[in-house]
């Protein structure tokens, strides 16, 4: 009897015991100050983790903070507009909370300008030691947990001091002469990038939901998790020093690049028929999937990112003859939000405090899979902190699009041409990117498929 008692009360005291961890590491996560050099600078990782630093250096996590969208929004829109309402007066924090966790823990919201911002295309050498460092090594191999689960809103808790910290990781019996190591199943686990990938605006908007959409996909069932493709398992040494494993992730990340976006999703034309009559008319179809992605496409910083649907007759050469206009849906009033047009009717801030350029600088007509973010005023805008309703029309996980098309072939038409459909993605509209001066992206085709015709 006495052993039960003492059992009882040995559980009862590992409860409580439990219990106030838990606050106490709540109330941590709220008051975390970490000045900037509790974080080692990423070129002292280089020294044993040269590949990894190299897959990281030309990353965009590399780029999070010098980035030069990220600069030119923060400083130019972001800062700028904070004065509008008091449900943003704080807009910045979450920017920076996701783009330069070491600014934000250490209390530096409106870090110094980046003055010379990188883009995808410019690699720096990773010699970074304050808030350009972005989203880097010691950061992310020094988080214990966080406060929600689904984690959102930057709700990361940092192990970091001022000595050389403990690092983590997914590795087995790892080692290191540099720092004590150790295994975490938070790095298994696809709630990891939950913590910037979801975002809940001042609106009470996702206006990020990435890992959100990965949940309701078939795919964590199948036990791909987002760091089987975005950290893609290799196999090789993990450090100079290290043992090779089987198992040995890739730090690049990727996303919204070339190499991840080409052949993300296919396209197939439904087409009854190889010949067709001058002056005729012909419907058909088109199927639009997403065949490679674990979340919806595009996803992300879903306002900027564009992926749209072009048919068009072609000549043997490619070049187009005909542009095949999508017909609007008379029975979706937001349909124009999903068709490609040139009109002035976008803001890169509030509606109040902007004037508005291009929605899209594409060709019109054409179907446009993305989201739509409105102001107060209703208008569309690329500020997500201003957003109070999102109208999208993006393509889940493996979801067939079917899309209907109608044209009538020219009489001044005759021979072998073409169909063609090419869905094409880019991460911003020109437009945007010459209001804010800097490079525009580059258009990406994600999938093609073309039909031979005759016309008699």
């Amino acid at each position: 009897m006495k052993k039960f008692t003492t059992y009882i009360l040995m559980m009862l005291i590992a409860g409580m015991t439990i219990a106030q961890t838990k606050t106490e590491l709540k109330e941590q996560a709220k008051n975390q100050f970490k000045p900037y050099n509790f974080f080692e600078d990423p070129k002292v990782c280089e020294g044993c983790h040269v590949e990894k630093f190299e897959r990281w250096n030309v990353s965009q996590h590399s780029k999070g903070f010098t980035g030069d969208f990220f600069q030119k929004q923060l400083y130019d829109i972001v800062i700028a507009s904070e004065s509008f309402a008091p449900e943003v007066a704080n807009a910045k924090d979450d920017c920076i909370g996701c783009h330069s966790p070491s600014a934000f823990l250490a209390g530096d919201k409106i870090p110094s300008q980046t003055l010379n911002p990188d883009n995808h295309w410019k690699r720096g050498t990773g010699e970074k030691s304050m808030a350009d460092r972005g989203v880097f090594c010691d950061f992310c191999h020094t988080v214990s947990h966080f406060e929600n689960r689904p984690p959102f809103n930057h709700d990361y808790v940092s192990a970091a001091t001022e000595a050389v910290d403990t690092k983590f990781g997914d590795l087995e019996f790892p080692w290191s002469p540099h720092h004590e190591t150790a295994t975490s199943e938070i790095y298994e686990d696809p709630n990891m990038c939950s913590s910037c990938h979801n975002e809940l605006n001042p609106y009470n908007i996702w206006v990020k939901a990435t890992f959100t959409e990965y949940e309701a996909s078939v795919f964590p069932s199948k036990g791909v998790i987002c760091q089987t493709c975005h950290l893609q398992p290799m196999g090789g040494k993990p450090a100079k020093m290290g043992i090779p494993r089987p198992v040995n992730s890739d730090h690049w990340f990727g996303g919204g690049v070339s190499g991840f976006v080409e052949g993300a999703a296919r396209v197939e034309i439904k087409l009854a028929t190889k010949e067709l009559a001058a002056g005729s008319t012909v419907d058909f179809t088109v199927d639009v999937q997403a065949v490679a992605t674990g979340h919806k496409f595009p996803t992300g910083s879903t306002e900027e990112r564009d992926v749209w649907l072009r048919l068009s007759l072609v000549n043997q050469a490619g070049n187009e003859l005909l542009h095949i206009p999508i017909p609007k849906n008379s029975n979706d009033p937001n349909d124009n939000y999903f068709i490609t047009s040139n009109e002035k009717v976008a803001y890169p801030s509030h509606s109040k405090l902007s004037e508005p350029f291009e929605r899209d600088a594409l060709p019109e007509g054409d179907r446009l899979y993305h989201s739509a973010f409105l102001d107060s005023e209703g208008e569309f805008t690329y500020a997500q902190w201003f957003c109070v309703e999102e109208i999208e029309n993006r393509l889940n996980p493996l979801e067939i699009r079917r899309e209907n098309y109608s044209f009538t072939v020219p009489t001044n038409m005759e021979g072998e041409v073409y169909l063609q459909a090419k869905l094409n993605y880019r991460r911003m509209p020109d437009s945007f990117a010459d209001y804010l001066e800097i490079d525009r992206r580059p258009v990406i085709q994600v999938a093609k498929d073309l039909r031979k015709i005759k016309i008699n």
